[in-house]
């Protein structure tokens, strides 16, 4: 086995402080009260609060719009089959197939075949 040399020490030369300048932090130690803190920190809930509003007005819009889109889609395939006809047990399949295979047999097709089904009813919707 090969042997290990001892390390090498500093010499007192190379110890000595260097006379570089020391750095100055941008961060300010400010004494505030704690009236100034709780203040300060409604004002940052305030705005964050401000800013979840706006985005769940964004979402809730979104949200709205997508069920336009799926009551318009829905009236007007509940039409086509009312004149074309539908062979339910297919649309089943396909339904439970799909949902099958987008989620590894975790989720269950029983919600989305009951949507085909009352889209498919010969009775009066809504």
């Amino acid at each position: 086995m090969a042997s290990r040399k001892p390390a090498a020490v500093a010499t007192t030369k190379e110890l000595k402080p260097s006379k570089a300048k020391p750095v100055k932090s941008d961060v300010q130690i400010s004494e505030k009260s704690s009236e100034e803190l709780v203040i300060e920190n409604f004002a940052a809930l305030s705005q964050l609060v401000e800013s979840l509003s706006e985005t769940l007005d964004m979402l809730v819009q979104k949200a709205e719009s997508m069920a336009i889109h799926i009551i318009a889609t829905e009236e007007m395939l509940a039409e086509i089959v009312a004149d074309n006809g539908l062979n339910l047990a297919r649309v089943n399949a396909r339904i439970r197939a799909k949902i099958a295979s987008g989620s590894d047999n975790i989720n269950d097709a029983s919600r989305a075949i009951d949507v085909a089904a009352a889209i498919a009813s010969p009775l009066p919707r809504r």
